[in-house]
């Protein structure tokens, strides 16, 4: 009998399972039995069958694959390079990568490294995916040629893939240029392109990937949809319309048929930048190209809308979505509530909710923490205990969240001993309170002035592992400083320090009103140096509390030095140069005061109506009329226009000086602008006539002023 010779039997199952295979009719199951059959009678022409149903079993069992494959070598079956193949892609989706290694050693150790492309790729894939994208490249580009293994496309879509998930996107960049440069065989395709692409926009490189898009499409490759609509969606996050509009166009030129996902990244977009007419052309271009808006673009057109308070339009397109037969989800009713709620609509909220339960969508924690918090923002108490009584009676436990609304609103109102009572229900319940509980509970304590229960829950804060963050800190810090008892705030500063949590702004500023309020402008004056030793940059706000403290308690020097100090590396407001302008107007200080006045623009700022005010009066009180006069009209001709309280203040400097005249020309003005004649001036004026001359003055005032002479 010929050794060639295979036996019927054999031969008729082999058959069998390489046409099951190939018509897809062999689970797991079967494969396993099939197997048990043929590696009995198995000999090397059984190869091709056990690679079938060696792929069937490791598609589902990697582990077992491999435990199948070494049955086969002893079995003495001779395995074919695609049954490495197999091995190599088990064992690595097995979490085996040293058996992967090794499998590999076996096919280059056999000769079959020039045909294991496949194999290759198995490997790197698994090396990627444990973020060794620097061995899987030196794999490609040194150990495969070396053994004559020329990597191909699908090998080089690995490494870009891997780098793009490392966000090495620079470097995937770079290899790319590599080989779209070099011109071999082997060429970026749009796969590849895409991958790069999708990676640098993943790491806010907008401009590299445009770019790169561009390079693509020089090179001749033509994009698909999906390319495309991640190139838009990249450029709209980025606010760069017009390029976005540019591959848009480019997709129009190719034919390329945008999606609703392409269109939608426009509308967001647009949205984003409130260029709403913008919006309406994209949805009329999507009617004309018989694309059909789906859910995410329902809710980005209805969240925008909701979130400028125009709930009303909201509505309408909600409406139509329905009639389109489109079917909202929760999130959707979740936009709706919150509109509503922005706008204290109650009435409207109670409708959603109502349909929602129409609809057999059941409201979740997220649905009644936007009730709780709407009307605890009303300070509705029946109302949010109601609700949270309702969530109850549905089925929903409260979150911390839920909670968290309620014990903030009872802290608020200065109810803790209900506060407390929902504190510990939630407790009782399991639920850990974290410090968005804490916070409110706690200053809540301290606006009653229990600072003992304050004492103790923050040590039960740390007693459960929450760290206090800034917030916290601030609040406590804060009501210290109202009290009076700004020691104790430096104290709880200090606390904070310790414990690792750095200061913010808003903490040095807090505890600077402390000082303010006592006085202490030295004290003041450490921390602002404090926050630069620290690595804080000081705001304007900071600046001018210290400002303001210096000129109230007159160091008028002190707060100029602080002043210039803030010019050399913050850019101030209007309000600060209003108060040092003031102050140095008060301090009979009118040359700088103007200097000061006349800087203002090299700033980058603009003189307001207080600005104005004080120079002006100040000209009236030295006497200076027309350089008065010609400072207003510059003021209104540059724009800024005289308010009521500004007008009247002209009014009673002038009438303190006896300018009638010019007081008669501000009081028509007054009259010409309805603005509201104040009882101060009023009175002024009345207090004229009782020195005998109120028929002169009648004639130098307008009609409607003639009363308060005549009852002087």
């Amino acid at each position: 009998m010929s050794r060639r010779f295979v036996p019927v039997d054999r031969r008729i199952l082999e058959r069998k399972i390489q046409d099951r295979y190939y018509a897809g009719h062999i689970d797991t199951h079967d494969a396993l039995n099939l197997f048990d059959e043929l590696i009995q009678v198995a000999g090397p022409s059984s190869v091709r069958a056990i690679n079938c149903l060696l792929t069937v079993v490791g598609r589902d069992c990697p582990a077992l694959g491999v435990s199948l494959f070494n049955r086969v070598a002893r079995a003495k079956v001779p395995p074919h390079n695609i049954t490495y193949g197999i091995l190599v892609d088990c064992c690595c989706r097995a979490g085996r990568l040293d058996l992967g290694h090794a499998a590999m050693g076996h096919v280059i150790k056999l000769g079959f490294a020039a045909e294991a492309i496949v194999n290759f790729s198995h490997l790197l894939k698994a090396i990627c995916a444990e973020k060794k994208t620097s061995y899987a490249m030196d794999i490609v580009l040194r150990i495969m040629p070396e053994f004559n293994c020329i990597p191909n496309i699908f090998s080089y879509s690995i490494l870009f893939k891997g780098l793009c998930n490392e966000k090495r996107s620079q470097e995937a960049l770079e290899l790319i240029h590599i080989m779209a440069e070099d011109g071999g065989s082997c060429q970026p395709n749009v796969v590849s392109y895409s991958t790069v692409l999708d990676g640098l926009l993943k790491e806010g490189e907008a401009g590299k990937a445009y770019s790169l898009f561009c390079v693509m499409l020089q090179g001749g490759i033509s994009p698909n949809v999906v390319t495309c609509t991640s190139i838009i969606s990249g450029m709209c996050k980025v606010h760069a319309m017009d390029k976005a509009e540019e591959v848009l166009q480019q997709m129009t030129d190719r034919r390329i048929l945008p999606d609703v996902a392409t269109y939608t990244s426009l509308i967001h977009g647009y949205y984003s930048l409130g260029q709403c007419k913008e919006v309406d052309r994209v949805f009329k271009e999507m009617t004309r190209n018989g694309v059909q808006p789906d859910v995410v673009t329902y809710n980005i057109q209805m969240d925008y809308l909701c979130k400028s308070g125009r709930c009303a339009e909201a509505r309408k397109i909600f409406d139509s979505m329905i009639s389109l037969g489109q079917k909202p989800d929760v999130t959707i009713y979740n936009i709706l509530l919150h509109g509503y709620a922005m706008e204290r609509s109650f009435h409207d909220m109670n409708c959603i909710i109502e349909l929602m339960d129409d609809n057999g969508i059941a409201p979740d924690h997220y649905v009644y923490n936007i009730l709780i918090s709407a009307c605890a923002k009303e300070e509705m108490v029946d109302e949010v205990m109601h609700i949270f009584t309702k969530m109850r009676q549905q089925g929903l436990n409260p979150e911390v969240a839920n909670y968290g609304a309620v014990v903030n609103l009872l802290s608020k109102i200065g109810r803790m001993d209900d506060a407390m009572s929902q504190f510990n229900q939630m407790i009782t319940e399991g639920l850990a309170p974290d410090i968005i509980v804490f916070t409110p509970l706690i200053s809540g304590f301290c606006s009653c002035g229990k600072w003992e229960k304050v004492d103790e829950l923050f040590s039960e804060m740390l007693d459960r592992g929450i760290c206090p963050d800034t917030v916290f800190f601030n609040t406590v810090m804060d009501h210290l400083c109202k009290n009076g008892r700004v020691i104790e705030a430096q104290d709880v500063f200090d606390l904070m320090v310790h414990m690792g949590v750095k200061p913010d702004v808003r903490n040095h500023v807090t505890l600077m009103h402390g000082y303010f309020a006592d006085g202490k402008m030295d004290e003041m004056r450490k921390l602002l140096e404090n926050m630069c030793s620290i690595g804080l940059k000081p705001d304007v706000v900071t600046y001018s509390i210290l400002i303001d403290s210096y000129s109230k308690n007159g160091r008028i020097d002190d707060a100029l030095v602080v002043f210039r100090e803030m010019l050399d590396g913050v850019k101030p407001s209007i309000i600060t140069f209003n108060i040092m302008i003031g102050v140095l107007l008060k301090g009979s200080r009118k040359e700088e005061a103007k200097d000061l006045f006349d800087g203002i623009w090299a700033k980058g700022l603009v003189p307001d109506v207080v600005t104005y005010s004080l120079m002006i009066q100040k000209l009236i009180e030295e006497g200076s009329l027309q350089e008065s006069d010609d400072l207003f009209l510059s003021m209104e001709k540059n724009g800024c226009t005289a308010n009521s309280h500004m007008l009247n203040a002209i009014v009673r400097s002038l009438l303190q000086k006896g300018e009638i005249p010019r007081a008669g020309t501000y009081l028509s003005k007054i009259d010409e602008r309805r603005f509201t004649f104040e009882a101060s001036t009023a009175s002024l004026l009345a207090a004229l006539a009782s020195g005998g001359k109120g028929q002169e003055y009648k004639e130098l005032l307008p009609e409607k002023y003639h009363y308060f002479l005549e009852q002087g």
